[in-house]
């Protein structure tokens, strides 16, 4: 049984909390937290900021995987570890994207401190492998990280069965 006791995860923008990653998950995580976020970035914060309280662990993918990192960016007291599955460092098309979007992605980095693991799609049509390393590379101390790369798509469907140990590195 896992001891962990309070976890979000925050889906990205074509996901929600009735989608494929977070009903996996629950059965990993039965107590899994997972609020309906609206694809502005900025709302997201806010919603998070209201929502999380107190420590909790944040499993994040694409959109979500930002939102989760700006949070712990804010509020790294609240955020005792990490799990980012293709998280939004970047677009391979940024023409579509809001300039909040495009701003909070290129300051994105993960907190020092905070144990955190990355899944990386090597096939990933959305978000360049090149853009989470970036992110990687701009953290504080980016040896901490663990990045695995994925040979999936930028949904990790073949990939689900990695998340759960992931998340339990990450978690501790």
């Amino acid at each position: 049984m896992r001891k962990i006791r309070r976890v979000y995860f925050l889906h990205g923008l074509e996901g929600s909390p009735q989608a494929n990653k977070p009903r996996f998950l629950r059965k990993y995580y039965p107590d899994l937290i997972v609020p309906s976020l609206p694809p502005d970035i900025e709302e997201r914060h806010a919603i998070l900021k209201e929502t999380i309280r107190e420590p909790a662990f944040l499993a994040g993918s694409s959109l979500g995987g930002l939102s989760a990192v700006l949070f712990a960016m804010s509020f790294p007291e609240k955020v005792p570890g990490m799990a980012l599955f293709a998280p939004a460092a970047g677009l391979f098309d940024e023409s579509q994207a809001p300039p909040g979007l495009l701003k909070a992605m290129s300051r994105c980095r993960i907190p020092s401190g905070i144990p955190t693991v990355v899944i990386a799609a090597l096939k990933d049509e959305v978000i360049p492998l090149a853009a989470i390393e970036g992110m990687i590379k701009r953290s504080p101390a980016p040896r901490r990280i663990e990045l695995i790369k994925a040979k999936d798509d930028h949904t990790l469907g073949r990939s689900l069965d990695a998340l759960p140990g992931a998340m339990d590195r990450a978690f501790g």
